[in-house]
């Protein structure tokens, strides 16, 4: 008697794993289809950069590349096709995932990294933002297994499920579908200008910068990673700091002189337009503190593109 129940419990286990993994084979169908559909937003860019951009330059980085960086400008003056692949708020894990998985299809001539001087620094932003990542798990599980490895170690077991690897995007999906968020080749434009009186970010953030916390070995690996997958492709990588309204002083932010340093001992060019005095103090050319607004992202884009063809020649 008591065997025909144990009999029936695993008859029913059964039953309800396999009426799961077909609602989870179901609702992941249906999830990813909404997520590959989606035209803006910034998932559309991201699918837009891994599955569809030929673009022969390639801005990665975080708001600072977003913001910052106008394909159009770089197209006037290189006469080579572009697409701004930033991301904002993601850190160089991310963006060390995104080159793989992009490269497995494509092969650009130039990389653009923007540095953001606090890099290195321990983020556990950085980490929950990976999870932008999951739906191209299924596809780039052998890029994204090791980096979101390092966030979750049952990675494989929690991604193994359809609808987990899209079930935060969702809303996201919506959204963009009732109200579009329109890009140019993945640059957002900011409008509007900074009031003269507004102090300097980097007065105070500097310093809290400055003394924020560790290195993450996690984030070092990364960015050597970024340059030796670059340097196997034969693609030509350059870093790049974007300018900030207020002057400042990063002599003493260990994340910056390391990247620096990294540079320097990889011979990856590094053009720091941190104090450029063609912006330094110009609330005409910045949206806040941090952010070129249009007019600012123009100029830059285009000076930085002279120097990228003065290197050509």
């Amino acid at each position: 008697m008591m065997q025909k129940e144990y009999t029936k419990s695993f008859i029913k286990l059964g039953k309800f794993i396999i009426i799961f993994l077909i609602a989870d084979l179901v609702l992941g169908v249906i999830s990813k289809q909404l997520f590959f559909s989606q035209e803006t937003g910034k998932y559309a860019r991201a699918n837009h950069a891994i599955n569809k951009t030929d673009a022969k330059v390639l801005i990665l980085g975080s708001s600072h590349a977003h913001r910052h960086y106008v394909p159009e400008v770089i197209e006037e003056e290189l006469k080579v096709s572009c697409y701004n692949a930033g991301a904002e708020g993601q850190q160089l894990l991310y963006h060390a995932a995104l080159q793989k998985m992009i490269l497995k299809r494509t092969k650009p001539e130039l990389l653009i990294l923007n540095i953001d001087e606090d890099f290195l620094y321990y983020s556990k932003e950085a980490y929950d933002r990976l999870s932008d990542l999951h739906p191209y798990y299924s596809d780039h599980g052998d890029v994204l297994q090791p980096i979101l490895g390092l966030q979750s170690k049952l990675v494989d077991f929690k991604l193994f499920f359809n609808a987990y690897q899209t079930n935060s995007t969702i809303m996201h999906v919506l959204r963009y579908y009732a109200s579009p968020q329109i890009d140019y080749k993945g640059y957002r434009p900011l409008f509007g200008k900074i009031k003269p009186s507004v102090g300097s970010i980097d007065e105070k953030e500097s310093d809290n910068k400055d003394k924020k916390g560790e290195i993450d070995q996690n984030f070092v690996t990364a960015l050597h990673s970024f340059i030796t997958t670059a340097r196997d492709n034969n693609i030509k990588l350059v870093f790049v700091t974007s300018p900030t309204y207020k002057p400042v002083d990063h002599s003493t932010n260990e994340s910056f002189t390391h990247i620096k340093a990294i540079a320097e001992k990889e011979k990856v060019p590094f053009l720091d337009y941190f104090n450029a005095g063609q912006f330094t103090s110009i609330p005409e050319l910045f949206h806040d503190p941090s952010h070129l607004n249009d007019d600012g992202a123009r100029l830059f884009t285009r000076d930085l593109a002279k120097q990228l063809k003065k290197s050509q020649n």
